[in-house]
């Protein structure tokens, strides 16, 4: 990337009047996606609708929200969610909007279950998304096409899980809802008519979220616990040969896959209510060697896609703000770039950075520049602020050069490399 110059693709963000938005990096006019102007029909149950007869104008007495923004891994389609309030009445749904087409088409609808999260499959072709119910979550699976059944795969609380690279098998770390409460890591087979167990990985108190498979799809990691010790295991993709590559101390651990599947990085916090990470050391999967990227704490961490640099965001020691570094994995060499605060949507983000590791990305496609959304500081206060400016999307390049300001907003990703 020139000096100065956008970095490519393409980047989505909520703006603070909770709306979708999607732009190139340049970012001079964002299309509003959400918008009632925006979208002038909208295709639901086989029948082309009015805009003013669909839930995006649902009445002057209702508010609509958008969440969670998520590019399909082609990044043709944006999938998200939307919240309608109404007097008492709630409404909830999970829509995909073609961007060549510029047309939003509705998948899922409820009037009781939350949509929680939301991840594309590598095909494209179906979306898979978590429905918060009373008792805990349920996995849904939709073909992106309007009018088609959806069906719940599994249920459990909490519920982590990753797709393989065909459509038909999910790994999962689960606690079941049942009256045992097994908590276990399993490898799942969906097929059209069914859907079993065919593996169980791990069974038993895994201090974990995701399992994941690598990004090439030839392996799968995982954390299992081996006579009370916890480990990453690396397997092949179809968890034969499972292998410990990493004992870990005693806590809460979180890793996310290098994107060129040679490596992950991982961390331990130690106290499982305060999720503050000590330090991110790198593990070579092939040689189980283990080095330190950094020992500060840390709340999340994000590889680039060539995988050269991991962007962590720092907690400075009796600080309100959080900080940006990146560091250099062959080097080790770290550069801070900025302090901030956070929005709430990028702080649950940030709460569950391994799980959006399989669906989203805050990296620009060559590796050049990060974005978030949040209140970028200039300086380095020693107390909390009175009162701060609306939440921005923020465009951050690596090489420490002035970071571009896109829209006001509070949750922001990168279209993915391709």
């Amino acid at each position: 990337m020139a000096h100065g110059a956008p970095p490519p693709g393409a980047i989505t963000f909520v703006g603070t009047d909770s709306n979708i938005y999607y732009c190139d990096t340049k970012c001079s006019e964002p299309k509003c996606i959400t918008c009632k102007a925006a979208a002038i029909h909208v295709r639901r149950d086989d029948a082309i609708v009015p805009v003013a007869d669909s839930v995006l104008d649902a009445g002057p007495a209702s508010t609509t929200e958008y969440g969670w923004p998520t590019f399909s891994p082609d990044g043709k389609r944006l999938a998200y969610s939307s919240e309608t309030h109404k007097q008492a009445d709630n409404s909830f749904a999970v829509w995909v909007y073609d961007l060549a087409r510029s047309q939003p088409t509705q998948i899922f609808a409820s009037r009781a279950e939350r949509i929680v999260y939301l991840a594309w499959l590598p095909d494209a072709q179906h979306l898979s998304f978590l429905l918060g119910e009373p008792r805990g979550l349920s996995l849904v699976l939709a073909e992106v096409k309007e009018s088609r059944p959806v069906r719940i795969v599994t249920t459990g609380m909490p519920l982590y899980f990753d797709w393989g690279a065909r459509p038909d098998e999910v790994a999962l770390h689960t606690l079941a809802l049942d009256s045992d409460r097994t908590e276990q890591v399993s490898l799942m087979s969906v097929t059209p008519t069914s859907q079993n167990i065919v593996k169980v990985l791990s069974s038993g108190r895994t201090p974990f979220k995701t399992p994941a498979w690598s990004p090439d799809g030839r392996h799968l990691a995982y954390i299992a616990n081996y006579h009370a010790e916890s480990n990453i295991v690396v397997a092949d993709a179809d968890a034969g040969h499972p292998r410990s590559v990493v004992s870990l101390p005693v806590g809460e651990n979180s890793f996310v896959w290098a994107p060129d599947s040679a490596h992950l990085a991982y961390s331990t916090a130690i106290m499982p209510q305060n999720p503050t990470y000590h330090g991110i050391k790198l593990v070579d999967v092939a040689s189980a060697n283990s080095k330190w990227l950094t020992k500060s704490d840390v709340v999340a961490f994000f590889f680039a896609p060539d995988s050269r640099h991991l962007a962590y965001i720092g907690v400075p020691e009796e600080k309100p703000y959080y900080t940006w570094s990146v560091v250099d994995v062959k080097t080790g060499a770290e550069k801070a770039l900025g302090n901030f605060l956070a929005t709430p949507d990028e702080s649950t983000a940030y709460r569950f950075f391994d799980q959006l590791a399989v669906s989203h990305t805050i990296w620009s496609p060559d590796s050049s520049s990060f974005i978030y959304a949040g209140v970028r500081l200039t300086g380095s206060p020693e107390q909390a602020l009175g009162f701060a400016p609306p939440p921005m999307a923020y465009i951050v390049p690596i090489d420490g050069s002035e970071p571009h300001a896109v829209s006001n907003a509070v949750l922001a990703f990168f279209s993915p490399a391709r």
